[in-house]
C-alpha cells in the first residue's frame, strides 16, 4: 500500500469514528495534505493537517486508534496527524467536499489554499510560486479569482498573483 492510499485509509477511519460520535460536522483538510489532494498525490505530504473545532473529541478518537502524541503531532506507523489551530478561517474560509474511493472528505478550498501559500510566496519560497503558478494553470476555469484577490493580505501578493494568472493564461 502506498503512503498515499495509507493516508486515504487513515483519513476515511478518523471521519468513520467522528460519525460513530454522532458529531454533526467532520474536520476539514488544510495545509499541504490539501495540496496533495489538489494535485492528485503529485505532490505528497507526509503530514494529515485536519481543522476541527472539537478538539477533545478528535484527540480522543487519535488515542483510541492507536495514535501517539508528540509535541503538536500524533503518529501511528507511518502516518503523522497535525491538529491545526487556524480557526480564523472557519468564519471565512470556504470548504469542498471531495469523493476519494466512494468518500466524502471535507478539503479547504483552492482558493483558500491558494491565498495560504501566497504568504509563503511573496516570503521567498520560490517552489511554492512555482506550485501556485502550477495550480493556476489546472484550475484557472474553475477558481473564483475575485474570491482570491478579496482576501489576499497584501498588495505584493496580489500584484504576483495577477501576474501569475496571466502567464497561466498565455
Amino acid at each position: 500500500m502506498s503512503q498515499l492510499d495509507a493516508q486515504i485509509k487513515a483519513i476515511k477511519e478518523i471521519y468513520t469514528e467522528i460519525q460513530k460520535s454522532k458529531s454533526r460536522i467532520q474536520p476539514v483538510i488544510v495545509g499541504k495534505f490539501a495540496l496533495t489532494v489538489y494535485t492528485q498525490g503529485m505532490y505528497p505530504a507526509n503530514i494529515i493537517s485536519f481543522l476541527y473545532p472539537d478538539i477533545q473529541l478528535l484527540t480522543k478518537i487519535l488515542k483510541e486508534l492507536g495514535y501517539t502524541q508528540m509535541g503538536d503531532f500524533w503518529t501511528r506507523g507511518d502516518i503523522v496527524v497535525e491538529i491545526s489551530k487556524k480557526f480564523e478561517i472557519i468564519p471565512t474560509g470556504t470548504f469542498n467536499q471531495i469523493e476519494v474511493d466512494d468518500f466524502i472528505i471535507n478539503v479547504i478550498s483552492l482558493e483558500d489554499l491558494l491565498i495560504d501559500m501566497m504568504a509563503e510566496c511573496t516570503a521567498g519560497d520560490e517552489t511554492v510560486c512555482g506550485l501556485i503558478k502550477m495550480l493556476i494553470k489546472s484550475y484557472e476555469p474553475a477558481l473564483d479569482f475575485h474570491y482570491i484577490f478579496q482576501n489576499l493580505k497584501n498588495k505584493q501578493s496580489v500584484i504576483k498573483f495577477k501576474q501569475y494568472r496571466k502567464e497561466a493564461l498565455n
